[in-house]
């Protein structure tokens, strides 16, 4: 529940247009936390959970791969 509330937290000083030195402050340090409690939720949450890749998923990561193998050999004879 604190992940949620977090995020919520977050997404809203984030979308603010006209920070403060205060907002900015908090937003960094809330950044923080967020960053810790997605690597909490994933360290403990995520590991409960057998997943497996979908061959649709396979597929895509494989030509996302092939795809920048080709831009990186195409950008060095460039």
């Amino acid at each position: 529940m604190k992940l949620l509330y977090r995020t919520a937290e977050w997404h809203a000083l984030a979308k603010l247009r006209m920070h403060t030195d205060s907002t900015l402050t908090l937003l960094e340090e809330l950044t923080t936390e967020f960053g810790k409690l997605m690597r909490q939720f994933r360290d403990f949450t995520c590991s409960q959970f057998s997943t497996i890749e979908l061959p649709r998923e396979a597929d895509a990561r494989t030509r996302a791969q092939a795809s920048k193998s080709g831009q990186t050999g195409t950008q060095a004879s460039a």
